[in-house]
């Protein structure tokens, strides 16, 4: 008696194990499926876009400077220095005039075609400044396009004189450039404020090396 009950109770639970492994099985089997064809992997986020903008110092080269002729010669213009009208005083007498921001409100260049000859005319230059005792005029021979030019630098107390209509100035500097030419030599005078025109040499050197004669 006893053991049929036992056997009665082997048979349910086998039956019971019988009905439950299949399931079992097929729900691990089931998630392992979810995990292996279903799950993905999360989104992989964008790069961001690479600036377009140009670096400053892209931005710095790509300010080129242009070409222009004055008199049968031209020069690379800064692209910062700003052509400003001629006044009444220098029509007919200059060719044209420029200001250096960058260098100071108060330089100025002025380029022109005069006869007279180039030893007469840096004499009229020199005899533009009271210089101060000890200096001298410094004076060298420069090469421009293959021509030899003169170099003049002076510091002091400037007056342009009267047909300019200007007065007296101390602490000043003219660098004058004179290349000779036929029929008329070529003159470029940069002036200004000694310190203010210390700003500007570098640029001017590189402006008149830059020169061309146009045939």
């Amino acid at each position: 008696m006893i053991w049929e009950e036992m056997l009665k109770v082997l048979t349910k639970q086998l039956q019971f194990w019988l009905m439950f492994l299949p399931l079992a099985i097929f729900g691990v089997l089931s998630c392992n499926s979810d995990d292996s064809e279903f799950k993905t992997d999360p989104p992989v986020p964008e790069a961001a876009s690479l600036s377009v903008e140009p670096s400053q110092s892209e931005k710095v080269e790509t300010q080129t400077s242009k070409f222009k002729e004055f008199d049968g010669i031209r020069f690379k213009v800064p692209s910062s220095w700003e052509q400003v009208a001629l006044s009444p005083a220098q029509q007919g007498f200059v060719t044209a005039s420029f200001k250096i921001p960058r260098a100071g409100n108060d330089v100025k260049l002025t380029l022109s075609s005069v006869g007279g000859g180039v030893d007469a005319n840096l004499k009229r230059w020199i005899g533009q400044f009271q210089l101060p005792p000890g200096e001298t005029p410094q004076q060298k021979s420069i090469r421009v396009d293959k021509i030899d030019a003169i170099w003049l630098d002076l510091r002091g107390t400037f007056d342009a004189g009267p047909a300019l209509n200007s007065e007296a100035e101390s602490g000043m500097r003219m660098i004058g450039v004179a290349i000779p030419r036929n029929p008329r030599d070529f003159y470029l005078k940069l002036t200004g404020p000694r310190e203010q025109l210390l700003n500007a040499e570098e640029e001017f050197r590189n402006f008149v090396k830059s020169a061309q004669f146009v045939p």
